[in-house]
């Protein structure tokens, strides 16, 4: 069931009215800034994975005792 506390409002605009509006110094910090998120969760990812990893090699790996006298 979709959440009612929150709204997606989407503004669709032609490419030529978004590069009179926008800068293209603006578009540029904007498509910057989106690589910047995308390598954050990438980041992210990455270091779950890893957790994930290690937990497993834990794991499969059984203990053995050994006797010391």
């Amino acid at each position: 069931m979709p959440d009612k506390t929150t709204r997606e409002i989407r503004i669709v605009l032609p490419e030529e009215l978004f590069n009179f509006l926008v800068p293209s110094e603006t578009h540029e910090h904007l498509s910057r800034a989106k690589k910047e998120v995308l390598l954050a969760l990438r980041s992210i990812i990455d270091a779950r994975i890893e957790m994930i990893e290690k937990r497993e090699t834990g794991k499969s790996a059984p203990k053995k005792k050994i006797k010391v006298e």
